[in-house]
């Protein structure tokens, strides 16, 4: 049987970044918010790269033609 993946909505992103913006560790965070830190460290390192904790959705694969094939 396979973990589910949960979602955060956008406040919960932001608790989360605030946490570790004020020192809090990304075990202490995930302990608070009963949930997996490898989850917590991935959002801390989209919001390190980026300064945003929106997710960019990307579906599928990418694309293998080339425009003049269209």
């Amino acid at each position: 049987m396979m973990a589910q993946r949960r979602q955060f909505d956008m406040f919960t992103k932001g608790r989360i970044a605030g946490m570790l913006e004020s020192s809090r560790s990304q075990t202490e965070v995930s302990r608070i918010l009963n949930v997996d830190q490898s989850m917590i460290s991935r959002l801390w390192q989209r919001f390190q790269r980026t300064e945003d904790v929106t997710l960019q959705l990307v579906s599928g694969q990418p694309r293998v033609i080339t425009p003049r094939q269209d």
